[in-house]
């Protein structure tokens, strides 16, 4: 029974596709049946079956925003296009309560020998407006939109930002009980997804349930209370985002090859051991954690933990310029992020990564051995390494986890990597403010602050540094 709360429903849904090879076989499938049928014979299907979603089932409440996540013909947009009604559902049942708004294929509600006047017009029309609501809302439409004078041009004249643009505009201004957004938001500029994002902010406090697809899992984890994952048609998790994320970081790394910022030919080629950032040593200690460690070590890193066996993650933590635990930092306090690794194979090279995220699992910092110009070369089976990545914590207050990630390149050229141990929850710690003023941002950097001053027509100029 639908629950009175649920602005979408979903439950079993499934969506089948026929398939034809050629345009005769869709032919033979209209008039083949019924004369087999007739005549006593085997019916034959001349198409196959290609299922994008298969028993799909969730509830979103109003007023929740929830991520969908997945990567290229997982399902999604088939999902996302059920909900709308422009598919109908092979099996199942999909309700939605209230208006529903949606940005769904690039164009898609718009005529494009139309005008821009014309097609804001006609897409308002089309979600629901009368007349009255349209020219009421007409002017913050175009304004928000900002196309100038092509509002006036023809649409088969726009970019594909400047349709995004005016689409978007539209469907935030007509009062949606229930908002969909697809990828369309990734053609936009960054100025353009800046004020989407601050808008979409401000209609979710509003209590407008949004539903929202994105590759950009930073942007997924920032607006959604919760994420489903699709994989093949079918949900493979389903949760709070931070989980669900990390299920899904999980799986790219199980499929083996992955493109990550890991490594880069230039900097492996161009090691400088003056930098002092990070500090390696291979194997100049007898005992760099023992057993009792790396048990614990194993225990808090067990979430969506990923190994291929080739070489494993010993211990991750955070330590103090004594070399002591260090999982309360002050604000500008000096740290060691030591990581160590045991190879379990030979290995031609290694490349090490680190990824510091807020509690809501955005990543906020991000490191690897081959931004720092550190290369890790042929460790044998048996080796254990210490790196330690030395930096000054610059974080707001707040919780946050260390992501580590061992790997082995194989083409440095396409970033092609083989991950051979990630730990999304390698590490956890809290940063409170300490003896400095509180900041504002997520984090911050060293400033040299220039103050000019004319007093009576004298130039006088006076330098800080923060």
């Amino acid at each position: 029974m639908l629950e009175q709360r649920a602005a979408i429903h979903i439950a079993n849904l499934s969506k089948r596709f026929e398939i034809y090879e050629a345009p005769r076989d869709r032919l033979k499938q209209f008039l083949l049946p019924s004369v087999q049928k007739l005549t006593g014979q085997p019916v034959t299907q001349h198409y196959r079956e290609f299922w994008a979603l298969q028993g799909v089932t969730f509830d979103v409440q109003k007023g929740e925003t929830v991520g969908i996540i997945g990567r290229n013909g997982a399902g999604k947009s088939t999902l996302l296009q059920l909900i709308c009604g422009t598919l109908s559902p092979t099996t199942g049942e999909v309700s939605v309560q209230g208006r529903v708004a949606a940005l769904l294929e690039l164009g898609s509600g718009f005529n494009s020998e139309f005008t821009g006047r014309e097609n804001i017009r006609m897409n308002a029309g089309i979600l629901g407006l009368t007349e009255a609501e349209i020219d009421a809302r007409f002017e913050a439409i175009v304004a928000f939109a900002d196309i100038g004078a092509f509002l006036d041009q023809p649409a088969k004249t726009y970019s594909s930002g400047m349709y995004v643009r005016l689409a978007f505009a539209v469907v935030v201004h007509v009062d949606a009980d229930v908002l969909i957004v697809d990828e369309a938001l990734s053609v936009g500029d960054m100025h353009f997804q800046a004020k989407c994002m601050v808008h979409m902010k401000k209609l979710m406090s509003q209590g407008v349930t949004v539903l929202f697809v994105s590759h950009d899992v930073g942007a997924v984890k920032a607006l959604c209370s919760r994420a489903v994952y699709l994989e093949h048609g079918r949900i493979v998790a389903s949760g709070p985002t931070d989980e669900v994320v990390e299920a899904y970081y999980g799986a790219g790394v199980r499929d083996a090859s992955i493109s990550q910022p890991m490594l880069h030919a230039n900097a492996i080629a161009d090691a400088d051991a003056e930098r002092g950032q990070v500090n390696v040593s291979l194997g100049l200690l007898q005992a760099p954690c023992d057993a009792a460690t790396q048990a614990h070590f194993a225990k808090r890193a067990a979430f969506h933990r990923v190994q291929n066996g080739k070489a494993s993650f010993l211990d991750v933590q955070l330590l103090d310029t004594q070399h002591r635990a260090a999982e309360v930092l002050e604000f500008g306090q000096t740290v060691v992020l030591r990581m160590v690794f045991k190879a379990l194979d030979d290995l031609p090279s290694v490349g090490l990564a680190y990824h510091i995220r807020d509690r809501n699992g955005v990543d906020v910092i991000y490191s690897d051995t081959g931004i720092e110009r550190c290369p890790i070369t042929l460790v044998n089976a048996g080796e254990v390494v210490v790196i330690d990545w030395e930096f000054t914590a610059y974080l707001r207050e707040g919780d946050y986890t260390i992501a580590a990630m061992l790997s082995i390149p194989h083409d440095l050229s396409i970033g092609d990597v083989d991950v051979c141990d990630f730990a999304p929850l390698a590490f956890n710690f809290q940063v409170i403010k300490g003896q400095s003023l509180p900041i504002y941002g997520a984090a911050y950097w060293a400033n040299k602050v220039s103050l000019h001053r004319q007093p009576g027509g004298v130039a006088v100029k006076n330098a800080l540094i923060l």
